[in-house]
């Protein structure tokens, strides 16, 4: 259930539900199920949002669970390689040794961009979990790709049945099954170098450890992770994190300083062993999901009423968030679009652009997908590659852990045919960064506050961590609202990124434009005093509003129907599900409290970080 609450695909589902109920007359009943959702008051209201008494709890209490712990910190000092031969090691390899193990006769055509880090990474993984079964979660597909790669050859340089395995979206359903296959076969020993495809869902077998490679997208889901190992009696979950760090040097950034990406790890790690996991959202509106429920009931029953589509999807607490004049805007402008039609008697009925819409072979489908083209090889479908990255003939990739060269593109039928080869270079997937919640950023800023040292830390992550915590005590950055770098002003908010995007928003909508980086925002200007003068703006709003943000109308088509929805909703429907403006509001307004409070004494003054 967690993995639904809030989101776009939840939304569809509880139509869905609702609509098979009046299908079948009665009601159906509905189990839901979550091993990290906190409050399960939420859980009742996403199975019965109309009524939640008649929903039963059922708690399975807490387990008891026994956890095995290592982070590991890496300093990457980044260089590119260019046709590198690489002899493999007599000896196992130190993790901290930065040497390439690549098969002997490899001859790699094109540049790769490895990092020393990364090949360290990639090494300790070889060392600790060949022989057993893990997940090893990299944070994208690019990634999956590119630590497959590095293990496989690893495994035939060594003379080793290969045990690792890639698994995400993009690949066929026949190498996803295959890779599930091996875990779960008992006689040979598989790691799987995966992304959330493994997170939930599917049957794998018993899993010894968990890798996760880079920060977390979240705690739910680094505990949903975790919770496929150590489920055996007796056995630990074992959980092994890996983080790397830019070398720093007098022009390093602000991030880097405070060691972002460890620092991030550490904190959620902390929330977890607290059993804290960040609670859904659940106020979006969720508009265009509504559009293609409403499009869909009336293909459903050649026609439909206002008050039918109200009562069934509105009514009912599906998209209870809804107004009724949101409604009456919806429906005018699908009209206007010529999505819908009326007939004198009420009824609705598809426009001609309508009946295009609901007769399209994607029309069942309620999200965006890019088109992609599929990758061929011997006759047999690898998988699919976004159509915004095509690849030209000649070219090299790894895909499924393997690496092909690309021997002819259908850009007609968007097919691309490959062969065996040694070069290649992991595909550019898209995709975009998970949302932090404003709790692990808080823990964030403790964890740097504290002197104690982190005993899950192994002893380059604690060098790392000293070097943050002692940058952040000389600086001062805790009691400065913000500082100039460079050319730019760097203002820690320590806030979630629904209020940092907002923020960002709202600031750049007065002519300073600002991007949110993380624990901080960046102001591209170094008038401090329009900052201070905008942020007083913000925090005397009242009320706030999507108009105060002057969006675009690409900024706000992010869902596959947002197109059709008149401008209003549309902006509505994007910020109920993207920022916090109340949120942001609130930190406009304590800054400007911290700003009068310290004018008497530092007016004028600008603090630069990097000076104890």
């Amino acid at each position: 259930l967690h993995s639904f609450i809030g989101s776009e695909r939840g939304k569809q589902v509880q139509s869905l539900l609702m609509r098979l109920e009046l299908a079948a007359g009665k009601p159906i009943p509905r189990v839901g199920l979550s091993a990290t959702l906190g409050d399960m008051s939420l859980a009742a209201e996403f199975l019965r949002p109309s009524n939640t008494k008649e929903i039963e709890i059922i708690d399975a209490g807490n387990e008891p669970w026994s956890l095995k712990l290592l982070v590991k910190g890496y300093v990457d000092d980044f260089r590119v390689l260019d046709k590198v031969r690489l002899a493999v090691q007599d000896d196992p390899p130190d993790p901290s040794d930065t040497k390439l193990f690549f098969h002997e006769e490899t001859d790699i055509e094109e540049e790769e961009s490895d990092g020393a880090a990364k090949v360290a990474i990639a090494g300790y993984l070889y060392e600790h979990l060949r022989g057993s079964n893990n997940l090893v979660f990299p944070n994208s597909r690019s990634n999956v790709e590119h630590f497959t790669d590095l293990l496989r050859r690893r495994c035939e340089a060594e003379g080793f049945p290969n045990e690792f395995w890639a698994h995400h979206g993009s690949l066929s359903r026949e190498l996803r099954e295959e890779t599930e296959q091996a875990l779960k076969n008992g006689g040979i020993a598989a790691t799987a170098v995966c992304t959330t495809t493994l997170e939930l869902g599917i049957d794998i077998g018993s899993i010894r450890s968990v890798a996760q490679i880079g920060a977390p997208p979240s705690v739910a889901s680094l505990r949903q992770r975790l919770g496929r190992s150590g489920r055996r009696p007796g056995e630990s979950a074992i959980l092994r994190c890996f983080c790397t760090e830019d070398k720093l040097n007098a022009d390093s950034p602000f991030s880097d300083r405070i060691r972002e990406g460890l620092l991030q790890t550490v904190a959620m790690v902390r929330l977890l062993l607290k059993k804290w996991v960040e609670p859904p959202r659940r106020d979006a509106l969720h508009a265009s999901t509504l559009v293609q429920q409403t499009l869909s009931m009336i293909a459903q029953d050649g026609g439909s009423t206002a008050s039918e589509l109200w009562r069934t999807l509105i009514g009912s607490g599906t998209f209870g968030l809804i107004t009724k004049q949101d409604l009456v805007e919806l429906l005018s402008n699908l009209g206007a679009k010529d999505i819908l039609l009326q007939e004198s008697s009420g009824l609705l009925l598809p426009g001609v652009l309508g009946e295009k819409l609901i007769n399209s072979y994607d029309f069942y489908s309620a999200f965006v997908s890019d088109e992609e083209f599929r990758l061929v090889a011997d006759g047999r479908t690898l998988g699919s590659l976004p159509v915004s990255r095509p690849l030209a003939k000649g070219q090299r990739v790894i895909f499924g852990g393997r690496r092909w060269r690309v021997i002819d593109v259908d850009t007609q039928a968007k097919v691309i045919v490959a062969t065996a080869d040694r070069g290649g270079a992991p595909p550019a997937f898209d995709g975009a960064g998970a949302m932090v919640h404003g709790q692990v950023r808080h823990e964030m800023q403790l964890v740097l506050s504290e002197s104690d040292p982190i005993n899950f830390l192994d002893e380059t992550g604690s060098k790392l961590l000293e070097e943050a915590r002692q940058y952040y005590r000389g600086s001062n950055i805790r009691i400065k609202p913000w500082f100039i770098e460079g050319k730019t002003i760097v203002m820690p908010t320590w806030q979630s990124d629904w209020i940092n995007d907002a923020l960002a928003l709202l600031l750049t909508a007065k002519g300073l434009h600002t991007s949110n980086e993380g624990v901080a925002l960046q102001v591209h200007s170094v008038e401090l005093p329009a900052l201070e003068r905008c942020l007083r703006e913000i925090a005397e709003l009242d009320p706030i509003s999507p108009d105060h943000l002057r969006l675009r109308p690409e900024q706000t088509i992010r869902q596959k129907w947002d197109w059709s929805l008149p401008e209003s909703l549309r902006q509505k429907s994007f910020v109920s599900s993207a920022l916090d403006l109340e949120g942001a509001k609130t930190f406009a307004l304590e800054r400007t409290l911290i700003c009068d409070a310290s004018s008497s004494g530092h007016k004028g003054s600008r603090p630069h970080p990097h000076q104890n």
